[in-house]
């Protein structure tokens, strides 16, 4: 293979009879030269004659037959082959929802395990005039007997939150950190809430939220998720609000549904509160939650 040599330009003459090959505008497209007929060769990178049985240019010692040099930039068809790959496989796994599949995949390695959603065997209380049923692996506590009886009755999966639970007196907005979600259902007395006429839960609901929205506990930030709406809970009218409760740092969600069920020697109004860590809202709504109230009977 030779080498180019400083100075010296691309040979344009035939290597058999020297004589000039023909150029139009620059360029040689003669295959044979004109006078002696000698088929031949241009190099692609030096523009330079060569003979019909050259494999390398003589002046710059290109490789002929690769031809012409390639400008870099051919090779963005590569690239924007590959990004119309990526893109169609991108919307395959979206179509597919593999995102949202991956989503939750890594909100349940995040998330305490998942509860069981299963009921277990029916319970019943008289003091509240309810049967109900609970995830298999939650525990009722009744507070309506002891040395201190009170018409409540606590949900709970963790058994860390029961003391905690307990201690409320059935208001959960005074509990500060649950490990899990926490139920309470109570039949509130008269005169313990704002109630224009418990027999529409809606304006009930609405009268009872309203002021702790508009003025909460110290330190505690009250917001309204799901407005108040009409809802049936037992075959029996009622209304339900979502509010997201923000101390601190800590924020959980608390759904409560009214329900207007009267019955002797009672309260007209049953309440159940569900207070939610944020870890596991909503999905602990839609299944542990929504199972307990869709069990409730006031038969």
């Amino acid at each position: 293979m030779k080498t180019q040599q400083a100075g010296l330009a691309a040979p344009t003459l035939c290597p058999r009879c020297d004589a000039s090959a023909p150029a139009v505008n620059g360029e040689r497209p003669a295959d044979r030269c004109p006078f002696c007929s000698l088929q031949l060769s241009w190099c692609g990178n030096c523009r330079g004659v060569a003979g019909p049985f050259d494999r390398f240019c003589g002046f710059c010692g290109f490789e002929l037959i690769r031809g012409e040099p390639r400008s870099r930039l051919w090779r963005l068809w590569q690239v924007a082959l590959l990004a119309l790959l990526v893109a169609g496989l991108g919307y395959g796994l979206w179509a597919a929802g593999v995102p949202s599949a991956l989503v939750g995949g890594v909100r349940a390695l995040l998330s305490p395990p998942a509860t069981s959603v299963e009921p277990s065997a029916g319970y019943g209380n008289r003091v509240l005039a309810v049967g109900y049923s609970v995830p298999g692996d939650w525990a009722a506590i009744d507070l309506s007997t002891g040395a201190s009886p009170q018409p409540i009755v606590m949900l709970s999966r963790s058994p860390l939150d029961r003391s905690a639970a307990a201690d409320s007196g059935g208001d959960l907005t005074r509990v500060d950190h649950i490990q899990s979600t926490v139920m309470a259902m109570s039949r509130p007395a008269a005169g313990t809430t704002v109630v224009a006429d418990a027999r529409d839960p809606v304006v009930a609901l609405t009268t009872e939220v309203a002021p702790l929205v508009a003025a909460p506990p110290p330190g505690l930030k009250v917001e309204v998720t799901e407005p108040v709406h009409a809802a049936t809970v037992g075959n029996r009218s009622g209304a339900v609000v979502v509010l997201k409760l923000t101390r601190g740092d800590a924020v959980t969600y608390l759904r409560r549904a009214l329900v207007y069920a009267p019955r002797p020697g009672v309260a007209a109004i049953f309440q159940v509160d569900a207070l939610e860590p944020a870890a596991e809202w909503p999905a602990v709504d839609t299944s542990a939650v929504a199972t307990v109230i869709r069990s409730l009977s006031f038969e």
